[in-house]
């Protein structure tokens, strides 16, 4: 296939700069078990120290002068933003002075420090593992907490506070940090007390030392520095990048000659510079064999496989981990696989992709609630609930199948004003259905809360089914293993004799009529069993979510099941098994990696949503404008 010379030079100097960096990471890693790097962190250990105790005598400076500047403000009668400006100036002229004058601390013995440094951290090692076996265990103890208040407030809530229009999702949950435990309240024990009052003597040693090199160190802050400086240390058992880090945050490399300095960094980033090399060379071979890889794998597969690609190298670069994220990926590929696969009979009968699957949903979660209101637990609820949503929802696909036979060429209009309309139906439903459970009911009025917590039915069964961790990845083999025997008995299905002609009236309906085959009754087959799976599908994403959603909660579900199957491949006439598979786990990876990648490098959080509309919408127009919008005959 010919390219384009532009083509072949920016993939050439790609290649290039790809070599460059790996070559650059590769000689980072070597540099690290030199005598040098090993040499210098340990200067870099005690200059840290140095700065964070010189840095108390800065403070005490810029507060003298700051009181001193504002009694002179006070006295000429300063206005307040002449005395505000005046204050601030004096304020960063004595920090800027004072910081100056503890730059190079050329006169210390360095050696001696760094042994008393050293012997210091190693006095502190017990009682930093101590430390944090107790806040290990406060975390537990308040996500515990967190979580049965939660619980109260959802059973307790009135239908006056609620917002009955707003759903929760999982996305949402996953945008906050992953430590948001709220250690305020943690308090160490006498034990570890007793450990850290053991190494006040190394301290003293040490204090003695740092006032030798900074006179002006007061005696009275001796405890409050020493907990500055146990925040510097980085432990015995500290990383390269954590201990460069933690010295660099106070300064530290200004300690080592520009040369040393540079070496110092290049062996920092090496595993970034790795992860760069990586991400240029995917660039390049992508846009080198940007024509045969489109042509094989359709254009938005290509673009979000290869965006799924660097978002697992940016998760590397912002120390994200990336064995956790992908057992992420795939509890979130089993909670959601079962309902891009209700696309897929849809799309093979011939009615396009059936937005209108929440009427199967809605199903799905009524029989939900009949199992929990008649306070059943377990497997045998569980079975129940799927039971009771395939009986419910087969009548309904049944009347939803006569319709869009009646609405030919206008399937997905139909199907979305049809499933809209039928969530907003329910709305009213589940305020007036005649549920008694107190679990499930307000704690004022009448009618069905918007949220229900499944853990005291079956929530979690499958996640937890023969769950096991592999290297830093926690695999719901349960979850997976449901979503996978889904897809097989669809294939089967597929290949049956009522199976091939609900594929071939899909794919060709004058043909089919032409062989016998009753069109219009196999697309009401293809959409009875895309209401049922759907309805199956989102009993399997409530338990493994932990939260049954009710009122708004399902309206969107076309949408993101309709992105995946799309993603993995199909289009609106023709769609696979594999391609649920595929799709469902490209758009979920693509989805949870960008949450946190973007979460990491933009403070401010709020992007879960943003994405997913982008994501789904531009992912569902596409494939439209690919078939042209035309209906069938």
């Amino acid at each position: 296939m010919k390219r384009s010379k532009f083509q072949i030079a920016f993939s050439a100097l790609l290649l290039i700069a790809a070599l460059v960096f790996a070559a650059m990471g590769i000689w980072g890693f070597s540099l690290r078990q030199g005598s040098l790097i090993q040499e210098s962190l340990s200067k870099m250990r005690s200059f840290a120290v140095l700065r964070t105790a010189s840095g108390v005598v800065v403070d005490a400076e810029a507060l003298a002068a700051r009181s001193k500047a504002r009694a002179f403000a006070k006295e000429n009668k300063f206005s307040r933003s002449q005395t505000t400006s005046y204050i601030s100036e004096k304020e960063n002229e004595a920090r800027s002075l004072a910081n100056a004058r503890y730059a190079s601390f050329e006169q210390v013995d360095f050696q001696k420090l760094e042994a008393s440094v050293l012997q210091f951290e190693s006095a502190l090692s017990a009682w930093s593992e101590q430390v944090a076996l107790e806040r290990e265990a406060f975390a537990e103890s308040w996500k515990e907490k967190i979580a049965a208040e939660a619980e109260k407030v959802t059973t307790e809530s009135s239908p006056q506070t609620a917002e009955v229009g707003e759903a929760v999702n999982e996305d949402e949950l996953m945008e906050q940090p992953v430590d948001t435990v709220d250690y305020s309240g943690f308090v160490q024990s006498e034990k570890a007390a007793a450990l850290e009052e053991a190494a006040r003597p190394a301290f003293n040693g040490l204090f003695t030392l740092l006032k030798e090199a900074i006179p002006l160190l007061p005696d009275d802050v001796a405890d409050d520095l020493r907990t500055k400086i146990q925040l510097v240390l980085s432990g015995a058992n500290a990383s390269y990048e954590d201990a460069f880090d933690r010295y660099q945050s106070v300064g530290a490399l200004d300690g080592l000659d520009s040369s040393t300095a540079q070496k110092m960094q290049i062996a920092r980033d090496a595993k970034n510079l790795l992860l760069y090399a990586a991400a240029v060379l995917l660039i390049a071979l992508v846009l080198f064999y940007a024509q045969i890889l489109k042509k094989k794998f359709g254009m938005p597969r290509l673009i979000i496989s290869t965006f799924f690609v660097l978002l697992l190298i940016a998760a590397g670069l912002y120390n994200i981990s990336v064995t956790g994220m992908l057992g992420t990926i795939l509890w979130r590929t089993g909670m959601y696989g079962v309902l891009a696969l209700a696309m897929l009979p849809g799309i093979q009968s011939g009615i396009s992709l059936n937005m209108g699957m929440t009427v199967g949903i809605i199903s799905g979660l009524l029989s939900t609630l009949i199992a929990m209101e008649s306070n059943m637990t377990g497997w045998g609820a569980f079975a129940f609930a799927v039971i009771g949503a395939i009986i419910l929802s087969v009548p309904v696909g049944w009347l939803y199948g006569l319709l869009l036979n009646r609405l030919k060429g206008s399937e997905m209009t139909i199907s979305t004003y049809v499933g809209f309309s039928y969530v907003s139906l329910f709305c009213i439903f589940w305020m007036i259905l005649p549920f008694k459970n107190p679990a499930l009911t307000w704690a004022l009025g009448g009618g069905l809360r918007t949220m229900h917590n499944m853990s005291r039915s079956f929530g979690r069964i499958l996640d937890s089914l023969w769950s096991f961790e592999l290297f830093g990845t926690k695999v719901p083999t349960g979850l997976i293993l449901f979503f996978l025997l889904c897809c097989l008995l669809l294939w089967l299905f597929s290949r049956s004799k009522m199976g091939s002609a609900m594929i071939a009236a899909g794919a060709n309906p004058r043909f089919a009529e032409a062989a016998g085959i009753n069109v219009n009754k196999m697309r009401i087959v293809g959409t009875i069993l895309s209401t049922v799976v759907a309805a199956v599908g989102i009993i399997v994403y409530s338990q493994s979510f932990g939260f049954m959603q009710l009122y708004a909660g399902p309206r969107q579900m076309g949408f993101v099941a309709a992105s995946a199957i799309l993603i993995g491949g199909a289009t609106v006439s023709k769609a696979k098994v594999s391609h649920v598979i595929l799709g469902t786990f490209l758009f979920q990876g693509v989805l949870a990696l960008g949450i946190q990648v973007a979460n990491a490098a933009i403070s401010e959080g709020g992007l879960s949503e943003i994405m997913r509309i982008l994501i789904s919408n531009g992912i569902i127009l596409y494939a439209l404008t690919q078939s042209g919008g035309g209906g069938r005959d």
